[in-house]
């Protein structure tokens, strides 16, 4: 039987950062004031979700979501799996560009108004929490690859391993081939013997 593991802190933080993201996607992030164009005046507020006004950005967070939660499921569960990519470091990666998403959408505000309408996108804090969350994602992947001991250097190197082994082969493989074979040498032919005479 497989021993169970407990969570490393790294993992703790991560795993809980990212359920907080999960929930944190159904809160309000933008905030939409329409206005009448001719007298200037506010007419209606409304706010969306991530869901409701991003298209591309809660798949992509959505996906970091799922590894932090796998990674922690493969911790605890104690698994001698070790896939080419250390979980931890692709927490840790996602994370960072999750939260690179998130502050590109919060500098860049999506197009929520219609032709000929006035009206003004404000940033509700949901989206800011929504950024600490993946931060805390980044992060916990970033104390996890400590305890581990394992680096974006050491990643790197371990990927290009599988890689550099396959011409190693065929370069011995050619060398033995190009070696000629070694000549036996003749052997002396022994004289025959010679019969005693009655």
């Amino acid at each position: 039987m497989k021993k169970r593991r407990g969570l490393r802190t790294g993992e703790a933080i991560y795993l809980v950062a990212a359920i907080l993201l999960f929930v944190l996607m159904f809160f309000d992030w933008y905030g939409v004031t329409w206005k009448n164009n001719t007298e200037g005046i506010v007419t209606l507020v409304v706010g969306g979700n991530a869901w409701q006004t991003l298209e591309v950005l809660p798949l992509f967070l959505m996906l970091t979501i799922a590894v932090a939660v796998g990674a922690a499921i493969l911790r605890a569960s104690g698994s001698d799996w070790k896939p080419a990519i250390p979980p931890a470091a692709a927490v840790c990666a996602l994370g960072l560009l999750a939260a690179l998403g998130i502050l590109g959408r919060m500098i860049s505000t999506p197009d929520l108004g219609g032709e000929g309408i006035a009206y003004g996108v404000d940033l509700e804090l949901g989206i800011f929490l929504a950024l600490a969350a993946a931060l805390g994602i980044a992060y916990g992947g970033w104390r996890a690859m400590a305890d581990e001991g394992t680096s974006f250097a050491g990643v790197g190197k371990r990927l290009e391993r599988p890689k550099a082994a396959p011409k190693k082969k065929a370069a011995a493989k050619a060398g033995t081939a190009s070696k000629p074979a070694p000549k036996k040498s003749a052997s002396p032919s022994r004289p025959a013997r010679k019969k005693p005479q009655a």
